[in-house]
């Protein structure tokens, strides 16, 4: 015992040999039970909240598109305020405009739903004259399918019921109008003394306050840039289903500059409908003019100058964007889809600003070129 202890001592090597082996001591094994405990702890938060945002849906829901629609209007509060408009009068011109721009759009909604349930009757007996060429085709290449089993599965009386009820369930958001305009009212006015009260509650030094004003920042810059692209996506659009002549022009122009907000599928979501409608009204080549539109549209404006002036740094993963569409439209029903992506995103600047959070913001973001060639030349 006294040999075997004198060897150890007297052996620098044993020593390392037998600390390596040795069994961790207790002190690990709690740390890393802290950490899954409190792994769980926040799974059962976020579950936690969740639910609380689903619960409070008609409640939190309009708060959130008033926010949305005060972080678009600070920049020409901000320019009214720099040439001395006084605040209230500032305020009330902001709240007035996007008042008249939300009846714009609901009456440009309820108009087409009107206009659709008139050319219903034409539309419904062109897509039966191709329904018949398109089973006679059938019949000739040796598949026996009856009209009267293909109406049971193919009822486009059916679509165009869908089509113009989900229009009719949009306007009835109109409901909530009045309460979100008096949010957007209180918020505009306190989005002056806002910064003042940060600088009060952390301090100037503090990294809580520099970061929560820079989170603020990138939000309200990538809304108003993606508004201003989404407005000229909606105005390109409109005029050229006008020129090209294609029903419903105003409405193609406006589901194109809500649908932008949603990057790689917003804009075939927005032209998938409007195709269909020129294919059905003009024929295949005007269909494929209005295309044509919406891919040099889309090209132009959301494939080059939309990652040039948003900025690569904000944009987020297909696979993102599907997920955050799923998930904000279970929670909040329209208007959590319509916010979807700008929640996302300021979801995902504020874990760019937070260092311990990150590696999440890069996983939800696209991949980035730079990384790619490296990838390459490996």
């Amino acid at each position: 015992m006294t040999a075997t202890r004198r060897e150890v001592t007297g052996d620098p090597a044993g020593i390392a040999t037998a600390a390596a082996t040795a069994v961790p001591p207790s002190g690990d094994r709690r740390r890393r039970y802290t950490e899954f405990r409190r792994t769980l702890l926040l799974a059962a938060a976020l579950v936690i909240v969740v639910a609380g945002l689903r619960a409070a849906a008609s409640v939190l829901a309009p708060m959130a598109l008033a926010a949305f629609i005060t972080v678009v209007s600070i920049p020409p509060l901000q320019w009214m305020r720099r040439r001395g408009v006084p605040l209230p009068i500032a305020v009330f011109i902001i709240v007035l405009v996007d008042a008249t721009i939300i009846a714009a759009f609901g009456l440009i909604i309820l108009q087409s739903a009107i206009e659709l349930r008139t050319v219903a009757p034409e539309y419904l007996a062109r897509v039966q004259a191709l329904e018949l060429q398109l089973i006679q085709r059938l019949h000739a290449a040796g598949y026996d399918i009856s009209a009267v089993s293909y109406q049971e599965v193919v009822n486009p009386e059916r679509v165009f019921a869908l089509i113009t009820g989900t229009a009719l369930r949009i306007t009835s958001i109109a409901g909530v109008t009045l309460l979100v305009l008096l949010y957007v009212v209180f918020m505009l006015a306190e989005s002056t003394s806002l910064p003042g009260k940060l600088r009060q509650a952390f301090g100037e030094k503090l990294p809580v306050s520099r970061r929560l004003r820079e989170i603020v920042a990138d939000v309200q810059q990538y809304l108003t840039l993606k508004t201003v692209i989404s407005l000229a996506t909606g105005i390109l659009v409109g005029i050229a289903a006008a020129l090209i002549g294609v029903d419903f022009a105003l409405f193609w122009g406006f589901l194109a500059f809500v649908l932008n907000y949603i990057p790689s599928i917003g804009s075939f979501l927005a032209a998938v409908p409007a195709v269909v409608v020129a294919l059905l009204q003009l024929g295949p080549g005007p269909a494929a003019m209005l295309a044509l539109v919406y891919i040099a549209i889309n090209l132009v404006l959301g494939s080059i100058l939309d990652p040039i002036i948003v900025g690569r740094s904000l944009r987020l993963s297909t696979l993102v964007v599907l997920l955050s569409l799923m998930f904000w439209g279970w929670v909040w029903g329209i208007i959590g889809m319509f916010l979807a992506v700008p929640l996302t995103a300021a979801a995902k600047i504020a874990m760019e600003n937070n260092p311990s959070l990150r590696p999440l913001a890069i996983l939800l973001g696209p991949v980035r070129e730079r990384r790619r060639r490296s990838g390459a030349q490996e």
